[in-house]
């Protein structure tokens, strides 16, 4: 029966899970996809009132993969519904396996975690997944031995990009309902876990809990298993980078940057081999001897390491007098389309096509790639471009901060006024009076001070310090979302402003 009803689909179904997003933003990629099959979980029956109000006119079939949830199935009208009971007692033999390609060569539909604005479907091919797995294969050493702990979003293309790779490698998948630093911690010392992957928030999480917890910091055994962590969706601070050297003290560690858009991961870097006793110092090369520090971060952006074999990258100098500019990539890695727009050129032509990441950096002499920011995210002040992620690394090494996100507010003389909301780092206090040099103590003179002497041009030094007393707003995948804290940021202005 299921066998007969998936011949009979254009191929084209959507899944909603525990893993997937809010239901607004769900209700908005069914909007875009039209999909023809619904597939929900138990964690959806929260859901149903609002799914049974949602009107999706391509919604043919509805498939529930519990089957507690059967009597809830009733509620539905014009839609056959399927669920598990129902699958396994009507068996059939298997019928002629037909072939049906997605159109033009689509496996998949993934959406952006629209941080700067609406998400996207991003339509990738057959062929990127395989090019991604393999250059994680080659690069990371994922391996048929390996014990991998799922700890990011499956509807996310970093999570599922890796668990595509373990698939083909053929290794073992420890699956969790979503991540949670106790749950983590506990599979990897129950399963003997050897690989993961991370983004900075899920790095802290799991460094927080294994060093306050004293059951876990005196018996800790994933030091031992875990030989593999891939970090993403932004750089680790120096601080967790030795965090993570210390407690999983048998792990290679390395960054990765991408997107949705290049089917995840474009270039990588090595931050620690145990094996080789390389720290990033050794990694890293950087231009000129008299770089202030073997950092990642620096003046010049943070190094995100070099391309993979099968990614091209170039630099787009716009004004053609220094060689930061738009970050751009081609090959095989990169995106059909978007879902809603149509495919202007063959797979070939898009190999062949430049690809624009929305991002500006710089490529150094030794094939290093540079990130300064993003370009719809860069600050206009005074005439001069500044981008917040130059800003924040050079802040980021501040002993007394732990976060910090650099966004632009309005400003009457300059356009717009560089500020920057901090966290404080535990025991330190933040001062008004900007003539103290107590230690654990800050204040705007001394940030000002640390800038200078960390060469962050004067015009792009916050003007505005404001204490941020509650976690940065996430995506799932553990990015800041920037806008949420701008508009939060103005709104806490406004009522100022209008409390004078």
């Amino acid at each position: 029966m299921f066998a007969k009803l998936m011949k009979h689909l254009r191929s084209l179904f959507f899944i909603l899970t525990s893993h997937s997003k809010g239901f607004e933003e769900a209700k908005f990629a069914m909007t875009v996809v039209k999909p023809v099959m619904l597939v929900t979980d138990e964690s959806s029956q929260t859901w149903y009132s609002k799914l049974l109000k949602t009107d999706v006119p391509s919604l043919r079939w509805h498939a529930l993969l519990d089957s507690t949830s059967s009597d809830l199935a009733k509620q539905w009208n014009d839609i056959a519904v399927l669920h598990s009971e129902m699958l396994k007692k009507h068996r059939v033999k298997p019928l002629p396996f037909d072939y049906s390609w997605a159109p033009d060569g689509a496996v998949m539909i993934c959406f952006t975690s629209g941080t700067t604005g609406k998400p996207k479907g991003v339509t990738l091919s057959h062929g990127a997944l395989i090019v991604q797995s393999l250059a994680k294969i080659a690069i990371v050493g994922y391996n048929e031995d390996d014990v991998y702990l799922h700890t990011t979003p499956l509807c996310h293309i970093g999570g599922l990009s890796s668990a595509l790779t373990m698939l083909m490698v053929g290794g073992c998948h420890v699956l969790m309902p979503k991540f949670d630093p106790k749950l983590a911690v506990d599979a990897i010392e129950r399963y003997g876990v050897t690989s993961l992957i991370t983004v900075p928030a899920i790095m802290a999480g799991l460094i927080s809990l294994i060093r306050h917890v004293p059951v876990h910091k005196e018996t800790w055994k994933g030091g031992e298993t875990v030989k593999k962590i891939l970090n993403g969706g932004g750089s680790l601070t120096l601080e967790l980078i030795k965090d993570t050297n210390l407690f999983f003290r048998k792990a290679k560690l390395i960054s990765a940057y991408g997107m949705t858009e290049t089917c995840s991961s474009m270039t990588f870097m090595n931050l620690y081999d145990p094996m080789h006793e390389t720290t990033i110092s050794q990694n890293l090369q950087i231009v000129g001897e008299a770089a202030s520090s073997n950092s990642i971060h620096q003046p010049q952006g943070i190094c995100v390491g070099k391309a993979a074999p099968h990614v091209e990258l170039k630099i787009c100098e716009d004004d053609g007098t220094s060689h930061i500019g738009r970050i751009l990539t081609r090959g095989p890695h990169t995106m059909l389309r978007y879902w809603d727009q149509t495919l202007t050129s063959s797979s070939n032509g898009r190999s062949e096509a430049w690809f624009d990441t929305g991002d500006i950096g710089s490529i150094d002499n030794h094939g290093n790639l540079w990130l300064l920011g993003r370009t719809n995210g860069r600050i206009k002040s005074g005439g001069e471009n500044i981008y917040p992620e130059e800003v924040e690394a050079i802040l980021q090494g501040h002993p007394g901060i732990t976060s910090v996100v650099v966004v632009g507010i309005p400003d009457a003389y300059l356009t717009e006024m560089v500020a920057a909301c901090i966290q404080l780092t535990e025991n330190w206090q933040w001062l008004d009076q900007s003539n103290s040099n107590q230690e654990f103590h800050i204040s705007k003179r001394s940030l000002h001070q640390y800038c200078i002497q960390h060469n962050l041009s004067r015009f792009k030094i916050p003007k505005m310090f404001v204490l941020w007393g509650k976690p940065f707003p996430l995506t799932t995948t553990g990015k800041v979302r920037r806008d949420q804290i701008h508009k939060e940021l103005m709104c806490r202005l406004q009522s100022l402003h209008s409390n004078l």
